[in-house]
């Protein structure tokens, strides 16, 4: 991030201008004290064109990126290595525990296994008693002992045993998500736990395997292989799965049957708006079930907007469009059950 005097730019006063990363910052040759050329990218993001290297004086300081890890405190320093092909540098061998705490905090996430009440502060609290070592412990944490902790009590440590118990129920795409494995997101974690019938089968997986998935990438096969390469992770989840947690496939993991012959077979649809008699996943899952390809936006590519409670822009975009159906919630259901 670039901070700069702020300057009135295009209706708005700019001080703040992302940098992106390292291979940015040396393709534009920027320097601290740097007189920089300042464009707002469509009107809306700024945006450093250049240095104006014509003002320099020579008090200019280039930009130096650290060699170790900045945030490891222990006497062990550790070098930093870049990935081909990425501008991020890593660290790869940590041991500080700063990445095993980050991956704890985003494991019980609402984005991860979405344990509710799980939040930042207590994740690090229960480290630093000893109670966290990796996510294999959120799941056999001693209630009584968190009852007498100050700030907790007896009714806050229930709500977290509640939610804890809840999170162990989840299916196997939310548990691979939270793995924190490189490049797995939301959506490959899907892809993938719609093949397998229990999360361990993967360490049998072969890299050739995960390709023979739609939209799963060599990068993405690689690096799942490789953690389920270390024997570590591989006694994690046993340990997991010994605390009761799901490992095994869930009816929500499973590919939606896909109706060649349905009512809705080669069309695209999107839902926009709250409906009123299901959830969002719910329906998408039933237009699927028809032959329907959910896609995200409209675009001149959508058959279909179903419109729900206070339908936005994509409303106005499909009818400005004049080439998409827009039916309601109440069309669409008695389309879909004839």
């Amino acid at each position: 991030m670039a901070k700069i005097e702020p300057v009135h730019l295009a209706g708005v006063t700019v001080s703040s201008i992302s940098l992106h990363n390292e291979d940015f910052i040396r393709s534009k040759d920027l320097r601290i004290g740097d007189t920089v050329l300042v464009e707002r990218a469509g009107d809306v993001i700024p945006y450093i064109v250049k240095a104006m290297d014509e003002l320099r004086t020579g008090k200019e300081i280039p930009i130096e990126f650290p060699e170790y890890c900045p945030v490891n405190d222990t006497d062990q320093p550790v070098k930093l290595i870049q990935l081909p092909g990425e501008a991020a540098w890593r660290c790869p061998s940590c041991v500080c525990g700063r990445q095993n705490l980050e991956k704890i905090i985003f494991h019980v996430s609402k984005d991860a296994m979405d344990i509710e009440g799980f939040g930042k502060s207590i994740v690090e609290k229960f480290m630093g008693l000893g109670w966290i070592r990796d996510m294999s412990d959120v799941y056999r944490l001693d209630y009584e002992a968190i009852a007498n902790l100050e700030g907790f009590g007896k009714k806050s440590a229930e709500n977290l045993r509640a939610a804890v118990d809840k999170a162990k129920k989840n299916p196997i795409h939310r548990l691979l998500h939270s793995l924190s494995i490189h490049h797995l997101g939301k959506k490959a974690s899907k892809l993938i736990a719609e093949q397998i019938h229990h999360v361990l089968d993967l360490k049998e997986w072969p890299v050739e395997r995960f390709l023979e998935i739609r939209d799963i990438g060599p990068v993405v096969a690689e690096n799942v292989r490789q953690w389920f390469d270390n024997p570590e992770n591989i006694a994690m989840l046993k340990r997991m799965e010994s605390y009761g947690v799901n490992l095994q496939q869930t009816e929500e993991d499973k590919a939606p049957e896909i109706s060649e012959n349905g009512i809705l077979s080669g069309k695209t649809i999107l839902f926009t708006g709250t409906l009123g008699t299901m959830g969002r996943k719910e329906a998408e899952s039933l237009a699927a079930k028809h032959g329907a390809k959910n896609i995200s936006a409209v675009s001149s590519n959508l058959n279909i907007l179903v419109v729900g409670e206070n339908a936005g822009s994509k409303l106005k975009k499909a009818q400005a469009l004049g080439t998409v159906e827009i039916w309601s919630e109440e069309e669409f259901l008695a389309k879909v059950k004839g």
